[in-house]
């Protein structure tokens, strides 16, 4: 069936391909068309800002053109325009940045009208147009795309790294959600160059503002670390917290609505850092062992102590023997001495504390020998 309407692959699709990686999501332009068209064809509408349509048989999303004009604050604050007679050149200007405002035809012909190609050859994010301002959301996304693409060389133009600075100046960070803040932060956390975020951050003074309770501490130590490649995004945000007091941590967590397995695993190592030592003493390791559940949740462990042994320049095999010796310790043989209850617990902390102490007699480094 012919129809009446043109549609065009967009965006990151595009500039993913250009740049030979694979494309995971495709979005669509439609031009010319009606969502009422759409529908007749299949479409099911899902947006509610703007008619976005998931094809009947991909679910891919397609969108119709669409001006923006903007009328209130922040991200949310404009009026679009869908109008069967927008041109996809129109659609393209009101995109963040020329890498991603190019368009790719039926026939696989690139329509590049703000010469997006050169400056994926150049490795530039440059803006679009002066309307990039006009979304705060913008200072985040290019954030995000630097800690992408940072394995590229991409920089930014200095004319859209002044733009992203009017916008924090503005206060218009504001305006945005947590939901969409965390959004953004976590799309960079599951990028080996997720510290490359935060120096945009800084570089276009909105780091203070956006995370204001963070203590940012860029190093090429912090860069080494982060790109150890085993690391999970959670284990990433650990490390690029390590210098924030746990008191403001928390605050920040609660800020930005952080899930409980970045929000858990940080504040247990800058918990760490702050108010542990090492060596430490046999009972202070069993406290400290119980304190994050080691024994009963080896998994989460595990993610910690990766972590927490990069940071201290410790061997991952010592604070795996801290585990394994204390949990050769069980509540089974008490029991039989008689032992319940409170003094049952009590048994089980000193019997575990006695069995780490065997354990730095055979030089454990972690642990702080008697004689000491």
């Amino acid at each position: 069936m012919t129809t009446p309407y043109q549609v065009y692959l967009v965006g990151g699709a595009v500039r993913d391909s250009l740049l030979s990686l694979p494309v995971v999501d495709r979005d669509w332009v439609v031009t010319g068309a009606t969502p009422e068209q759409l529908e007749q064809q299949g479409f099911q509408q899902v947006g509610k800002q703007f008619p976005v349509f998931l094809h009947p048989k991909s679910k891919e999303e397609y969108a119709l053109a669409r001006k923006e004009k903007k009328q209130g604050e922040g991200y949310t604050g404009f009026i679009c325009d869908f109008s069967p007679d927008i041109s996809l050149e129109e659609d393209l200007e009101r995109r963040d940045l020329t890498i991603n405002a190019i368009a790719q035809d039926q026939h696989g012909n690139l329509i590049d009208p703000y010469h997006g190609q050169q400056d994926l050859i150049n490795r530039v994010f440059r803006h679009v147009s002066d309307a990039f301002i006009e979304d705060p959301l913008r200072v985040l996304r290019v954030a995000r795309f630097a800690a992408r693409f940072q394995g590229f060389g991409f920089t930014i133009a200095p004319e859209t790294l002044a733009l992203m600075q009017t916008i924090s100046e503005s206060g218009e960070l504001a305006t945005l959600s947590a939901e969409r803040i965390w959004k953004e932060l976590e799309k960079a956390l599951n990028t080996q160059h997720s510290h490359a975020f935060f120096s945009v951050l800084s570089a276009a003074n909105a780091l203070d503002k956006l995370f204001p309770e963070l203590v940012w501490k860029d190093s090429q130590a912090l860069v080494d670390t982060l790109q150890h490649s085993e690391f999970t995004p959670a284990q990433r945000w650990a490390i690029l917290i390590q210098h924030t007091p746990l008191e403001a941590l928390t605050q920040l967590h609660q800020r930005i609505r952080c899930s409980n397995q970045f929000k858990i695993l940080a504040e247990q190592t800058r918990g760490f850092l702050e108010n542990q030592r090492i060596p430490m003493a046999a009972a202070e390791w069993e406290n400290w062992l119980t304190s994050v559940n080691a024994i009963k949740k080896p998994q989460p462990f595990t993610l910690l102590i990766e972590v927490l042994c990069h940071l201290t320049h410790t061997d991952i095999k010592d604070w795996q023997a801290l585990r394994a010796t204390a949990a050769t310790v069980t509540a089974t043989a008490l029991i039989k001495q008689g032992l319940s209850g409170a003094e049952l617990g009590l048994g089980l902390k000193a019997s575990r504390a006695e069995a780490l102490t065997q354990l730095a007699q055979e030089a454990s480094p972690l642990i702080q020998s008697r004689h000491a």
